[in-house]
C-alpha cells in the first residue's frame, strides 16, 4: 500500500516527499487480546519514540495506517502537537470496542474508512469520516496468463492447484506454514493429482530451476512451492485459495477465487475474542455479504480445511455460491481510483495545515 501511496502522491505534487517511519513494525509479533496485553510496556516504548521522531520530522500531515492500538494515541499526540492526521484503516468499531469512535475522534483530522457502511456509522459518532473506494482495489490485478503461472510454479498446462496464504506476520506465519503444509498432505489423499504453492512474505523455500520453482532438494510428491512474488498471478489462477483471515481475503474475492479462511488465536484471546466480538462472522467476505459465502474457522483442523476445500476442487454448488457471491463482494469494495482519491485529500490536508 505505502509502494502505491508514495506514486500516486508523487503523481499529484511531485515536489511532496513521503517518509516511511516503520514504526509499527516492531509491533508485528503481536496480534490477539492477551498478546497486546502482554506488549503495552513495548508499544509505550514505541509510542513514545514515534512521537519523538515526528517532532524532529515536522511534517506537514501524518498519514497512519490501521494498527489502532498504537496509532489513536499516537494520532492524538501528533494533532497536540500541531500535525494534521489522516487516519487510514479505522479501528473495527463495528465488530468490538465501541468506545474507540470517540478516541478517533481526538486522534484523526479526518478518517478514511475501508468499507461503504463505515463512513455512515462513524460520521454519526462525530467522526470525520469518508469512504474513498477499497485502498488496494486499484493494485489487485493479475498480469500473467495461466500457462506462464503454472510454468513459473513447475507445474505442467493441465495441472490445478490450491494456494494457501498463511499471513505476513511473523507469528501468523509461524503456525500457519506448518498446519498448511499438512493440510496439503491429507488434500493430495482425497484429491490425488492437485498441487499446491503457498505465497509468503519472503521467498525462502524454493529457488529458480529452468523458469520453474521447485523446493529446495525435493522433488518429491508433494513438495510445496513457495513463492513471494507474482503473487497476485499465483493467486489469480488458483482453483481455490485457503488463506488466514485478514487484507488476503478482500484480495481472493476481487480476484474471484473461491477460499477457505481460517485464523489460530491462543486459546484465551479466541475465548476473549468470542466473548467481546459481536460479529457472527470474522472472515471479510462473509462480513460483506451479510452470510456464510465462505467457510470458516478459528479452530483450524489439517483434516477439517482439507474436506472443506475439495467440493472448491470440482464444479459443485458450493464452488458456484462463492464465485457468484464473491463477484458481489468485489463491487461493494468499489468503485476504481481509490488511492488517487485517498491522496487528493492527503495533498489537501497538508495544504490546509499550511496555511497561515
Amino acid at each position: 500500500m505505502l509502494d502505491r501511496f508514495r506514486s500516486e502522491m508523487a503523481r499529484l505534487d511531485p515536489a511532496c516527499e513521503v517518509i516511511d517511519m516503520g514504526v509499527a513494525a516492531a509491533l508485528d509479533g503481536v496480534f490477539g487480546f492477551t498478546e497486546g496485553m502482554r506488549a503495552g510496556q513495548r508499544l509505550r516504548g514505541v509510542l513514545e519514540r514515534a512521537e519523538a521522531s515526528a517532532a524532529r520530522l515536522a511534517p506537514d500531515l501524518a498519514v497512519l495506517v490501521s494498527f489502532s492500538g498504537l496509532h489513536l494515541p499516537l494520532g492524538r499526540r501528533l494533532r497536540r502537537r500541531g500535525v494534521p492526521v489522516l487516519y487510514l484503516g479505522p479501528p473495527q468499531v463495528w465488530a468490538w470496542g465501541g468506545w474507540r469512535k470517540r478516541r478517533l475522534r481526538q486522534a484523526a483530522d479526518a478518517v478514511v474508512c475501508l468499507f461503504r457502511f463505515e463512513e455512515e456509522m462513524l460520521r454519526r459518532a462525530g467522526v470525520n469520516a469518508v469512504y474513498c473506494g477499497y485502498p488496494l482495489s486499484d493494485g489487485v490485478v493479475s498480469t500473467l496468463s495461466r500457462a506462464e503461472t503454472l510454468k513459473m510454479l513447475g507445474f505442467w498446462a493441465n495441472d490445478r492447484y490450491v494456494v494457501f496464504l498463511p499471513g505476513s506476520r511473523p507469528a501468523e506465519r509461524a503456525y500457519h506454514v506448518p498446519l498448511f503444509e499438512s493440510v496439503y498432505k491429507r488434500l493430495r489423499k482425497l484429491v490425488p493429482d492437485i498441487k499446491g504453492a503457498m505465497v509468503t512474505a519472503e521467498d525462502s523455500s524454493c529457488k529458480m530451476q529452468g523458469g520453474r520453482y521447485r523446493m529446495r532438494g525435493q522433488e518429491a510428491v508433494g513438495a510445496l512451492p513457495s513463492v513471494s512474488h507474482d503473487r497476485y498471478d499465483v493467486m489469480r489462477h488458483a482453483d481455490c485459495a485457503c488463506a488466514v483471515s485478514g487484507t488476503v481475503t478482500a484480495e481472493l474475492a476481487l480476484l474471484g477465487v473461491p477460499m477457505v479462511v481460517c485464523y489460530h488465536l491462543p486459546w484465551l484471546s479466541r475465548v476473549l475474542a468470542q466473548a467481546l466480538v459481536r460479529l457472527p462472522y470474522f472472515a471479510l467476505p462473509n462480513i460483506l455479504a451479510g452470510t456464510l459465502l465462505v467457510p470458516e474457522t478459528l479452530e483450524p483442523e489439517p483434516e477439517s480445511l482439507a474436506l472443506l476445500l475439495t467440493p472448491l476442487l470440482r464444479d459443485s454448488e458450493e464452488r458456484r455460491e462463492q464465485v457468484a457471491g464473491l463477484a458481489r463482494v468485489a463491487a461493494e469494495l468499489g468503485p476504481q481510483g481509490a488511492m488517487a482519491r485517498i491522496c487528493a485529500l492527503a495533498r489537501d490536508l497538508a495544504s490546509a495545515g499550511r496555511r497561515p
